[in-house]
């Protein structure tokens, strides 16, 4: 049992006092159970210490909005990102993963959307330097992770900050600790968290005859007029669908069982003047879609020496290397799943030449297989600083840290594929591209901190001045026309026939500074400031002033308080600024001319954007009210939290007339509001000897609306069924409002009681909004909920002796996503002879029939009016997505390694992961549809795919992952 509380420190030092002890979390304070060598039991506080910006802070004095994430609840999961070890553990923290492809494919959102086109994810900060993802992190290497959340905890980086902070310490070894190896290893399976049920060859035929006998129908009952003799609509008419006797599946020959594996390996050490702390890592994964691959590799350094006694050096480093195998054409539309639901069951996979067939209507998704693809990133980055104190209470930092990415891409195709054939001939083509990215950051920091009036008030002081710049590379070359299918390289190609190369660089300078002051450990308060100039600005426009100032206050060390149930009552309040650059293009601000072919491919110089002199970065401003409160000798603690959070000026590119050249400008035209509440509660339910059960909740609620975008309309639409509109969240859709299945004629009429159009029995009925008679753009509805404004976690965890069970849960509430892909595979059979429509799923075949009227589903239909019509992007296709999800549960065993001298202690588990998913949606998964993110995120790439949630086209599903692994320690 004093493993675990050895775990929990990180250190190997002896505790003599202690011959039993296990460490409990309990609403971010430490508190351990301990044992004497009397047996007498007794409750001691730990005094937490958390990370925040530039530094740290007692728990017990922080003023604002802070969520701890322990290293224990990460480690204990082994999953390719850290980012997943997040679901469902903190307040306000929403993390959601967005696909099923191999790697890291999650989005982290904190206290809701701000931006539209600027970055809406939190920024990373890790050993102090600040980075894009945590995607040079594993869980193993993280010694805190804390996650600043409102604007008082986070206005110290300034125009980064925005959306919440999360800040990572990794490990270091310790002071005079013994040498510590540890080893953990995990195997795993995994598969697609559910496979749709798609017709067979029999059902699809079955649906085409009705769609056709339906048409036949209506042009003998004279509903319709007969179609031109000849014509694609008469050919299909006079042309049922052959029974081939084939039924294919197509996703058996895409789909797959995938292996991932975990290993990591570390050691740590530490003399009286030195210590160190070492680890390698890698993850290798299979994607459930065939040959999508990604194996990644990461090594970690640190290392810190004392000098002197007021004069130490450090280096934090790491190296990460990642081997990737894409998914071919890897987006919702084109990618092998997506096609494979579509594909056609009555044909076949492979033509009689053994090669996929290409007689399919659609693509044929094994076409996808064909083409070599291969992407490799390799990451190297160091933080090298130096800590002086020159006099008492006085320290000095400064540190130099740089990182080098560089990514090559490969895609070859073979002259005897599909996509390598040129007008039916063997041909070829082949693509290379490279990035080479840069960045550095100069940071000095002076802190001072120093008691005064006895003890009694407590000033800490800190100034400090940063400078980080980015530089990118890009270039690629393409060719064709290759004379083997097995010379994969450019260099074989007969014609080189494009390429490109740039370089873009930008850079970011700060000053900031802030002051906490601390009086009889009862009140505190902060204030801070931060002064940032963008390169991506013009000038005048340049810099930016980012104050923030919080209070506290323990109400439960006044003398007039006594409740003895409650052991810490404190109040909190925060008020600040915050800005937004990050993902907006390096040149956004500046009045740039650009070269490159003009007319007749002549070189030439242009404006390369419309120059707007008053452009500026977003800017936002958040307050927060919060109580932390301990009960019950800390058993039960609770957190709550209101925030009210507004961004001003928001980045967006609005119309302009069509004289200036361009068809839109950037420009800081809206507002968006995000206010709302969390909760959070851990328990300590029981605490014994050898029995323990622990239990955590959280909940959160976040409004979101769009104030002001800036354009006369009000609105704008973002293609398939999205719309940004003031006054309406984000995520928001725009489409028709369905009425359900006509089950007698159904008549439209205008103002003056004409009939305008006629609706068949089993046909689609859509809501006249404006009563003209007509269902067209002025009719559309907006709907809310492709961003879940409720969502939350739970854990529990039960210990008997040496084995433990934990269980862990997301929720989410409101939620809805628009199934487009829906429009195509419940679509009637819209399409016949010769090329006939895409494969459906089954709910397809509660088509509406005069014996079967209690449906959704209209009557299939060969005519192009009659099944345009029902297949109005409307909300028949609109479900409840809300979700509890299990994600993930861990039965472990402690071994007692008393026996073994070399062995301290050995840890072997199962676990299961997103086993249950419990929804009224009836797609394959209601999670994955929250919004997706790019997996190479820089300074320059803008971030809009939020405001086109909860569109369901098809992607990828995420994945259920069983597996088996074990922690040693020596």
């Amino acid at each position: 049992m004093p493993l675990n509380v050895l775990n929990f420190v990180n250190m190997n030092v002896k505790i003599k006092a202690l011959t039993a002890g296990v460490l409990f979390f309990m609403g971010g304070q430490a508190v351990m159970a301990q044992k004497t060598k009397k047996d007498t039991a007794d409750t001691k506080t730990i005094e937490e210490v958390v990370v925040v910006g530039y530094g740290k802070q007692k728990r017990s004095d922080v003023t604002g909005a802070i969520a701890t994430v322990k290293s224990g609840a990460l480690q204990e999961q082994p999953v390719p990102s850290v980012e997943l070890a997040l679901q469902g553990k903190a307040p306000g923290v929403q993390v959601a993963n967005t696909g099923g492809r191999a790697g890291n494919n999650t989005k982290i959102s904190i206290r809701g959307n701000g931006s539209l086109s600027a970055s809406n994810s939190p920024l990373y900060i890790i050993d102090g330097v600040p980075q894009e993802s945590l995607g040079n992190l594993t869980s193993e290497d993280i010694q805190s992770m804390e996650i600043l959340k409102d604007a008082a905890s986070s206005a110290i980086y300034g125009s980064r900050a925005s959306n919440g902070v999360v800040l990572v310490e990794t490990k270091s070894g310790k002071y005079n600790l013994k040498p510590t190896v540890s080893f953990s290893s995990s195997y795993g399976i995994q598969e697609i968290i559910k496979r749709p049920d798609l017709l067979n060859g029999e059902q699809y035929r079955q649906v085409h005859e009705a769609a056709r006998l339906n048409y036949l129908s209506d042009i003998q009952a004279g509903i319709l007029p007969a179609p031109t003799s000849g014509s694609a609509a008469d050919l299909a008419l006079k042309t049922p669908m052959a029974n081939t006797g084939i039924n294919t599946n197509w996703l058996d020959y895409v789909l797959r069982t995938g292996a991932i594996t975990n290993n990591q390996f570390s050691f740590s050490s530490g003399g009286e003047n030195s210590k160190i702390y070492f680890s390698v890592s890698n993850i290798s994964q299979e994607g459930i879609i065939k040959q999508d691959k990604y194996d990644v590799s990461r090594v970690r350094l640190n290392v810190e020496q004392k000098i002197t006694s007021k004069l130490k050096f450090g280096v934090n480093s790491y190296f990460t290397y990642l081997d990737s195998v894409p998914i071919v054409d890897d987006n919702n539309t084109y990618q092998p799943y997506s096609n494979a639901i579509n594909a056609a069951p009555n044909l076949a996979p492979y033509g009689v030449d053994g090669k996929p067939n290409r007689n399919l209507t659609s693509n044929n998704p094994l076409w996808a297989f064909e083409r070599v693809v291969s992407d490799r990133y390799q990451t190297i980055g160091s933080n090298i600083y130096a800590v002086y104190n020159p006099i008492k209470n006085l320290t000095l930092k400064s540190s130099v840290s740089g990182s080098i990415m560089s990514r090559r891409y490969n895609r070859f195709d073979a002259p005897n594929t599909r996509r390598g054939e040129q007008a039916g001939k063997p041909w070829g083509y082949g693509y290379y591209s490279t990035n080479n990215n840069r960045e550095y950051l100069i940071e000095n920091t002076a802190n001072y901190n120093k008691d005064f009036v006895d003890g009694r008030l407590v000033v800490d002081v800190l100034a400090g001045q940063s400078f980080q710049r980015w530089e990118y590379e890009d270039s690629y070359v393409q060719g064709e026309n290759f004379p083997s299918n097995d010379l994969k390289w450019l260099v074989s190609a007969g014609t080189i026939n494009a390429g490109r190369s740039y370089f873009m660089a930008m850079s970011l300078a700060s000053f900031f500074g802030r002051a906490q002051f601390t009086w009889d450990n009862k009140y505190n308060l902060m204030v801070s400031t931060r002064y940032d100039g963008s390169s991506k600005f013009a000038k005048g426009n340049k810099w930016g002033n980012f104050p923030a100032f919080s209070a506290g206050w323990t109400v439960s060390k006044e003398s007039f308080f006594n409740v003895p149930v409650i052991d810490e009552l404190k109040l909190r309040g925060s008020y600040g600024f915050t800005g937004n650059q990050t993902g907006v293009s390096y040149a956004s601000g500046l009045n740039l001319i650009g070269g490159g072919e003009n007319h007749n491919q002549n070189p030439g110089l242009a404006v390369t954007d419309l120059y707007n002199p008053d452009l500026h970065w977003e800017k936002g401003k958040s307050m927060d009210f919060g109580m932390d409160l301990s009960m019950f000798k800390k058993r039960v603690n609770i957190i709550f939290d209101y925030y009210d959070k507004t961004t001003n000026d928001l980045l967006y590119r609005i119309p302009v007339a069509q004289e200036t050249g361009f068809k839109t400008m950037l420009s800081n035209v809206g507002r968006i509001n995000n206010k709302g509440f969390e909760v959070g509660i851990d328990t300590k339910i029981v605490k014994t000897e050898n029995f323990k059960w622990d239990f955590g909740a959280n909940f959160s609620y976040n409004k979101n609306v769009v104030e002001k975008i800036g354009i006369p309309a009000g609105f704008y639409t973002t293609g398939f069924a999205s719309i940004v509109k003031e006054g309406e969240p984000l995520g928001s859709f725009y489409i028709y409002e369905s009425l359900g299945v006509a089950q007698e004629r159904f008549e439209y009429k205008d103002t003056s009681g004409k009939v305008t159009k006629v609706v068949q029995p089993g046909d689609m009925i859509y809501k006249d909004v404006n009563g003209d008679g007509k269902i067209d753009s002025n009719d559309l509805v907006v709907f809310n909920g492709g961003i879940a404004p409720i969502y939350g976690g739970f854990n529990t965890r039960v210990a008997y002796k040496r084995v433990d069970l934990s269980i862990n849960a997301q929720y989410s509430i409101g939620k809805k996503v628009y199934a487009m892909y829906k429009e195509r595979s419940v679509s009637g059979a819209a399409v016949g002879y010769p090329s006939y429509s895409t494969n459906m799923i089954d709910e397809q075949m509660n088509y509406w029939t005069p014996n079967n009227t209690d449906t959704n589903v209209p009557r299939p239909h060969l005519a192009s009016a009659i099944s345009s019509w029902n297949n109005y992007r409307s909300s028949r296709f609109l479900e409840d997505a809300d979700y509890l999800r299990i994600t993930d549960i861990t039965l472990g065993v402690n071994f007692d390694t008393k026996d073994f001298g070399f062995l301290k202690s050995l840890r072997v588990y199962a676990q299961v992961r997103n086993p249950f998913t419990f929804t009224k949606y009836n797609g394959v998964d209601p999670e994955t549809y929250y919004v997706d993110q790019t997996l190479n995120v820089n300074q320059n790439s803008a971030d809009t795919s939020k405001v086109q949630s909860g569109v369901d086209t098809n992607g990828i599903p995420t994945v259920k992952v069983y597996s088996l692994g074990l922690n040693i320690n020596f």
